[in-house]
């Protein structure tokens, strides 16, 4: 059995952990031991039986087959090349995944085979994948296909009627499926359905390791289980090097396969250890993919490489970074014993704090080099991509006119709508018949050659329904940034200077946040603000005074005082104000909100809002917690603190299409110097100011959160 002075196997008695390899944190069965030092002691002198057949006859009993059934060799890395070479030549193809144990496609190359590679499927084999390239090859029938399963290194492992999916499809199609199955121990016997395969005599193979669970990895020994004639075929590959598993490995891999009860133990304490492990990284914050094996797909925070080198260099612990695997910003880490999971985490948390690749600050697209991995998204076909650019100034250009408003209510004759956007009719229809191309808008007629004076009308599409909900969005990025958008070379090489050459038309972008708060984010609005009871708003970053004529508005003993730096914005929010006939209730500051809280505070403040400009607070100050804390100081009687902002997305997976706003958001900041924090590095700055988030909901845009947060 596994005892726990096996707890410093992967940790060498220089004290480096070696959390890089998947090797056993447990010694081999006693008896192995035994086995492999009688056989040193003794039989030094003499070559290894080159058939194995003692070690044959004990893996095949153990597995329930015949000894014909078997081959062994010097590790399971040995028996791929073997099978490659055995099965492939310069007129074949092999099927694998991408990301996974690269000695499949090498192995295959040193063969003069063609490789075809399909991407991996949300972190696991892809099944329809596999079945249908095996079906309908576009390369040529393959002659192999590799299955890494469980898979390395992501750690899923398949379902049984997965295994019998690529099975049944690999025999239709006369292919030869290969399981590798390494790390099937941990996994468990549910899932040895490939084994029950071979048993049954159907056309596969199995490839099992002695180096993983029975913790013989420094002995080498792999086996290949499969039909006789299959076997018969490597075995006779394997002959020009007879003597590849040597004697002692031979003696040890047959005495461990007497130790039936010790893989479970092995797994038992596996899978405590990695439970142990990941709800470690849950409190962490740390993301990974959930495991089958004694390994963990980790994905922390900043550049993998770089976690990995200070791991090594500051901490004596080794882990696999896996740009070489096709996973770059993934960490593959051995589990070992809940001791040494314990040393990793404690050491991973140290860098996330002290170094650069935990400064969550920014994330956005304009974040440093290695500190966010950006995946190649969907085809926008330059058609579409041009004409979309020419349709959002469309789209901007009849928000302005208020055509969108006006044809809410149903259909309109055409004639009415010059009048009522005092647009120049020739101009309007020019437009609005290229909303119509891109079907936001049918203009319809019963024009003829011979009667050219009749009647349009004018109505929206279901499509151009849903698009005027979101026209705040191109009022906002269209009329809000054109200037920044047309000068991002100039910038880029800093031929200008934003807020010196090139600036945003803070009015639009005012207006334009106004219009997505009313389209998209009132309702929610309402719904968290319904359970806070105050007298006195301070809204920062007030725009246009939309919300603060809402919560306002709607109390008459409510008072209210909006601070912000556009002097466009605080422009409109006066008039507002003031035709609202709330002048004597709430106050318009235009000034920069940090400028302000540094002068004076506000007691009798209740609740304070901030809506999409947080980020620009945390710029300023580059303390988000110490931003946070000075709000708390500036109103120390506020009660309630009510956050909307965006925040970056994970662009590291593709998304099936690109979001409205987010990609514009984050790209025009990067050229403003402002960085897009996480939602972690939010919520980490509430809470070291003592706010409790009391609710949390999506706001309407994309990566935009509304966070109610209590004073404790």
């Amino acid at each position: 059995m596994p005892t726990e002075t096996g707890s410093s196997r992967v940790a060498r008695q220089d004290g480096v952990l070696r959390l890089h390899c998947n090797e056993s944190a447990y010694p081999p069965p006693p008896a192995a031991l035994g086995a492999a030092t009688e056989e040193l002691d003794n039989a030094c002198t003499s070559y290894p039986d080159s058939d194995c057949a003692e070690l044959r006859e004990r893996v095949a009993e153990y597995h329930g087959l015949k000894s014909d059934m078997v081959v062994v060799g010097n590790g399971a890395d040995e028996l791929v090349l073997l099978t490659s070479m055995t099965f492939l030549g310069s007129d074949d193809a092999v099927l694998v995944t991408d990301s996974t144990f690269p000695g499949y496609v090498s192995s295959a190359r040193a063969a003069g085979a063609r490789v075809h590679s399909l991407p991996l499927d949300d972190y696991r084999v892809p099944v329809d994948a596999v079945v249908q390239a095996m079906a309908a090859p576009e390369a040529g029938a393959p002659t192999l296909v590799f299955v890494c399963n469980p898979h390395n290194p992501a750690g899923t492992v398949l379902e049984p009627s997965d295994v019998e999916r690529i099975l049944t499809a690999a025999e239709a199609a006369g292919v030869i499926p290969v399981f590798d199955e390494a790390y099937m121990e941990f996994a468990g016997p549910d899932h040895e359905y490939a084994i029950s395969a071979v048993r049954a005599g159907r056309r596969l193979l199995v490839l099992r390791t002695f180096s993983k669970a029975w913790g013989l990895a420094s002995l080498r020994l792999g086996c290949a289980l499969g039909p006789a004639d299959l076997v018969e075929r490597i075995r006779r590959t394997r002959e020009p090097l007879p003597f590849s598993v040597n004697r002692i490995v031979q003696q040890a891999g047959a005495a461990a396969l007497e130790s039936r009860d010790y893989v479970d133990e092995v797994r038992r304490k596996t899978v405590a250890a990695r439970e142990h492990f990941c709800a470690r990284l849950t409190e962490m914050g740390v993301a990974f993919q959930p495991s089958a094996t004694n390994f963990v797909l980790v994905k922390p925070p900043g550049n993998s490489a770089e976690i990995a080198a200070r791991l090594k260099q500051d901490h004596d612990i080794l882990v696999r970074d896996l740009n070489m695997f096709g996973l770059p910003a993934h960490l593959r880490v051995t589990v070992g014993t809940t001791e040494q999971m314990d040393r990793f985490c404690a050491a991973l948390a140290t860098i996330l704090e002290d170094s650069e690749v935990h400064n969550e600050l920014n994330t956005g697209l304009g974040a440093p080099k290695g500190r966010i991995q950006v995946a190649t998204g969907p085809v926008i076909e330059p058609a579409a991509l041009f004409n979309g650019y020419v349709g959002a100034n469309v789209v901007f250009a009849l928000t302005e006119l208020n055509v969108w408003q006006h044809l809410q209510d149903g259909a309109r004759p055409f004639d009415a709508l010059p009048p009522l956007t005092g647009a120049e009719p020739s101009k309007l229809l020019a437009l609005l018949r290229a909303a119509a191309l891109l079907g936001y808008v049918e203009v319809s007629s019963a024009v003829t050659p011979s009667d050219p004076g009749t009647a349009s009308t004018v109505a929206l599409t279901d499509a151009g329904r849903v698009l005027a909900r979101h026209r705040g969005f191109f009022t906002w990025g269209v009329g809000g940034y054109s200037d920044v958008l047309l000068h991002l070379s100039d910038l880029a090489t800093g031929r200008a200077t934003f807020g010196t050459d090139v600036d945003r038309d803070g009015g639009k972008v005012a207006v334009g946040s106004g219009l997505v708060g009313e389209e998209l984010m009132l309702r929610t609005e309402h719904a968290v603000v319904a359970d806070v009871d105050f007298g006195t708003v301070a809204d920062l970053g007030c725009g246009d005074a939309s919300r603060l004529i809402r919560l306002c508005g709607s109390n008459e003993a409510r008072t209210g005082l909006g601070i912000d730096t556009s002097r466009g914005a605080c422009e409109k929010a006066v008039k507002r104000v003031a035709d609202a006939g709330l002048g004597h209730r709430v106050e318009v500051v235009c000034a920069d909100v940090l400028d302000v809280l540094d002068e004076r505070t506000f007691p009798g403040v209740e609740l304070v809002t901030s809506f999409l400009m947080m980020h620009d607070l945390f710029e300023s100050s580059g303390d988000p917690a110490g931003t946070m804390r000075m709000l708390r100081k500036v109103f120390p009687d506020a009660k309630w603190f009510l956050v909307g902002d965006t925040v970056s997305q994970d662009w590291g997976t593709s998304p099936s299409t690109l979001p409205i706003f987010s990609v514009e958001f984050e790209l025009v900041h990067a050229f403003m110097d402002t960085p897009i924090a996480s939602r972690r590095a939010y919520e980490d700055a509430f809470a070291a100011a003592g706010l409790r988030v009391q609710r949390r909901e999506p706001f309407g845009a994309p990566s935009t959160w509304l966070w109610l947060l209590a004073a404790e």
